[in-house]
């Protein structure tokens, strides 16, 4: 398991040992220092990890040998300075292990490991200054208490995804509020600037093409830092032509961090929001809060296909993972079993048989 840790590296360690008492902190280890960040792994081999700091540092970090390389995009001579968010999104293309996208305002493509970098899409921000923006009411000087110190510069990517059945269909939503779909691997763009329901410039927090159908792509949509609460989960059939909102019953506060598609079932989704995580098994019409965990802002999920384990990483609560959810998975197909029998037995995978 990979994540960041607020001030504290981003770290990797291990969902089972064979030790007794179980998982040590000895068993972690630092792939990168700094505020910890989204990590990715290479699929083919698994010493290859991808870890970033804020503002769009990137190493390609070699567990067996320790070797951490900077690989961050760099201007060309004559280019304005890229605008990387605090928490710049990374990801590893489902069809090729060496090629990754990173983003500024601009998209980033390499198909050698991070060694070079070829720029396929324009500045897509709306291009604001953030200092001609009312906070609180008022438009405030540059000499406030902290303007401009740690905090995410404004006008730049924040969500990038690509869809696992066609590698030319790529997906970017920006922190103003614009979400952009290439279908030709970034040579052209079109532009999404209103989202009926959500309001106007809200940040796109997270885009997901989706496993089962080309057509469809899901978006998160976080409002907090205009003190909107509100969960929006928005769906496109169309790849990004139309949306609208799959919010269902979720709580009206709770504002959205993620979501994950089942690799399975399409109609099973889960999504963390400000206090826990949420799963629907009928697409989003309605949602149940999963139970056995704290009140707490569930902030990445990630699902370990070949185990069909849930992990979920949390804000200052630590990691959780949901040993082997396939009865979830299955929960459609048992229903009518349980509507008439007293008890079912579901499908269950192979256990693991291990004498310490």
């Amino acid at each position: 398991i990979y994540g960041g840790t607020q001030d504290n590296n981003t770290l990797g360690g291990p969902s089972r040992t064979i030790s007794a008492s179980g998982i040590h902190n000895y068993d972690w280890f630092v792939t990168v220092g700094g505020d910890g960040f989204k990590t990715v792994v290479d699929t083919k081999n698994p010493d290859i990890v991808y870890s970033q700091w804020q503002y769009g540092g990137l190493v390609r970090f070699n567990r067996k040998t320790g070797e951490a390389l900077d690989i961050k995009p760099q201007e060309k001579q004559g280019e304005p300075a890229y605008r990387y968010n605090w928490d710049a999104p990374i990801l590893l293309s489902n069809f090729d292990h060496k090629t990754l996208y990173f983003a500024a305002q601009k998209v980033f493509k390499s198909t050698d490991m991070g060694n070079t970098w070829e720029v396929i899409s324009p500045d897509l921000s709306r291009g604001l200054d953030r200092n001609t923006l009312s906070v609180m009411g008022k438009v405030w000087s540059v000499d406030a208490v902290a303007k401009n110190q740690s905090t995410s510069i404004y006008g730049n990517i924040t969500a990038l995804s690509e869809s696992p059945k066609n590698p030319m269909l790529l997906y970017a939503g920006t922190d103003d509020g614009l979400i952009h779909v290439t279908q030709d691997g970034g040579k052209t763009w079109s532009k999404t600037s209103t989202i009926p329901g959500v309001p106007n410039q809200a940040l796109i927090q997270n885009i997901y093409a989706s496993k089962h159908d080309e057509q469809v792509v899901y978006a998160v949509v976080n409002n907090h830092r205009n003190g909107d609460f509100k969960p929006y989960l928005v769906k496109s059939v169309d790849k990004g032509k139309t949306w609208s909102l799959l919010n269902g019953n979720l709580p009206e506060r709770g504002s959205l961090q993620c979501l994950a598609e089942d690799h399975k079932n399409k109609n099973l989704l889960f999504c963390g929001t400000d206090f826990g995580v949420f799963t629907t098994i009928d697409a989003g019409k309605t949602w149940e809060k999963m139970g056995s965990l704290p009140t707490i802002c569930v902030k990445e999920i990630a699902i370990q296909e070949r185990e069909n384990d849930l992990v979920l990483a949390t804000f200052g609560r630590g990691f959780y993972v949901l040993d082997d959810y396939t009865s979830l998975q299955n929960y459609e197909i048992v229903k009518p079993a349980l509507e008439t029998k007293p008890a079912v037995i579901f499908p269950i995978k192979d256990g693991l048989v291990y004498i310490p």
